[in-house]
């Protein structure tokens, strides 16, 4: 009988060809492994990458080349130095011309004649209030003029036949009093038109023509701006009382309102210039001054309200708006100056500055600082004008010195 593999006997051959090859495979690799790492290993190693500072002694420094084209350098520059004062307030109106007008007598609007944004003149009529008292007080007048007429008629008659001892001497005192009650009437009707603001020729003119138009008209007081009107037809006003129908106001001054701490009173006096800024306009400045200090501290917050004239003869500004002040508090000093950038606080808490030496060395120094303004900083002592510096980066080679010793 012959003998034939079994089925299973094959695959098994074929898993250990497969286990031998893997083996193989693997102790490639690792020779692989080790003769890249002994040349790796016998390769030079490279230098770590360290600052190229030359520290020649413990207040300078000599950098190479390349550090050198990332400092800026340059002299050191004489600028005005202003002191002043900051403070956050709003735009408001000039108090002093703007107007609340409301009618002087109660009374429905009839007419509506201005709107919101109008420029109006002094004495222009913005609206009109029907009147009913007005009629009673018309007719009162035109009775009281026909009742003098009738007395004063009636006493020069009496007058002329006392003369002729026609009359007695008590029917002319009585005809003499009954004048003088009318003419004290017509006098007081008089007034009274007067106070719904009829001058004498408009009261002549009713006493004339014996009739009256109650509606009557409201006039601006002051030449302006209308910035708020809730006037309509039929509304019923009176006076002083719910909301103006008009308000009028010269826009081409407003006021700075702002409040201080009660500590910085003493820096500010009337008439320091004042430059106000908002956010809707950066970079733009309106300039003023100061024309009010308070005179009483908020006894809650302890500052002091301070009041600035703005001329905004373009109506830039608007009322209500956040604004801030820059107040100059004495005149402008000129010294010495230099970039903030050009500054570095040390560990000692001391400002430093870098002096150039030539064109790779720089030397530290220590100054003194005084204003801080636009991004630049007033050197009090340390520095003079004209010495050359590194403008900016002051911060980087104190940090290179520090790791320079180390």
């Amino acid at each position: 009988m012959r003998l034939t593999p079994s089925a299973g006997r094959r695959p098994q051959l074929s898993s250990r060809g497969r286990s031998l090859r893997i083996a193989a495979s693997t102790v490639v690799a690792i020779a692989l492994g080790a003769l890249l790492l002994l040349r790796h290993q016998d390769a030079p190693k490279a230098a770590p990458s360290s600052p190229s500072v030359l520290m020649l002694n413990g207040d300078t420094v000599r950098l190479d080349a390349a550090q050198i084209t990332e400092l800026k350098v340059g002299p050191v520059e004489t600028r005005p130095f202003q002191a002043r004062r900051e403070a956050l307030g709003i735009i408001d109106f000039d108090q002093d011309h703007a107007v609340q007008v409301f009618s002087p007598y109660q009374g429905r609007i009839g007419r509506v004649l201005v709107r919101a944004g109008d420029e109006v003149r002094k004495g222009q009529v913005l609206y009109t209030v029907q009147i009913p008292d007005l009629a009673q007080a018309a007719s009162a007048l035109i009775a009281a003029a026909g009742s003098l007429q009738l007395t004063t008629q009636t006493l020069q008659r009496a007058q002329g036949l006392a003369a002729g001892q026609s009359i007695s001497q008590k029917e002319l005192q009585q005809n003499v009093a009954d004048q003088q009650t009318a003419d004290g009437a017509y006098r007081a009707a008089r007034k009274t038109l007067g106070l719904f603001g009829l001058g004498s020729g408009d009261i002549d003119a009713i006493e004339k023509s014996r009739r009256v138009d109650t509606e009557m008209p409201v006039r601006s007081p002051l030449a302006g701006r209308v910035v708020a009107r809730a006037a309509s037809e039929g509304l019923l006003v009176q006076p002083g009382a719910g909301s103006p129908p008009v308000m009028v106001a010269d826009m081409r001054r407003l006021w700075m309102v702002a409040s201080v701490p009660e500590s910085e009173l003493g820096g500010y006096r009337l008439g320091q210039k004042v430059n106000v800024t908002v956010s809707a306009y950066p970079g733009r400045r309106f300039t003023g001054r100061l024309a009010y200090i308070g005179d009483v501290a908020d006894p809650a917050s302890h500052r002091i309200g301070l009041r600035t004239e703005v001329a905004d003869p373009g109506h830039l500004l608007r009322p209500q708006m956040m604004a801030q002040f820059s107040i100059e508090l004495q005149a402008a000093t000129v010294g010495p100056a230099v970039p903030e950038n050009a500054l570095a606080r040390e560990g000692d808490g001391s400002i430093s500055a870098w002096v150039a030496r030539d064109a790779q060395s720089f030397t530290r120094r220590k100054v003194v600082t005084g204003l801080t303004q636009d991004g630049w900083v007033q050197v009090v002592d340390g520095l003079k004008a004209g010495e050359r510096v590194a403008k900016d980066r002051a911060l980087f080679l104190s940090n290179l010195a520090q790791m320079a010793q180390n």
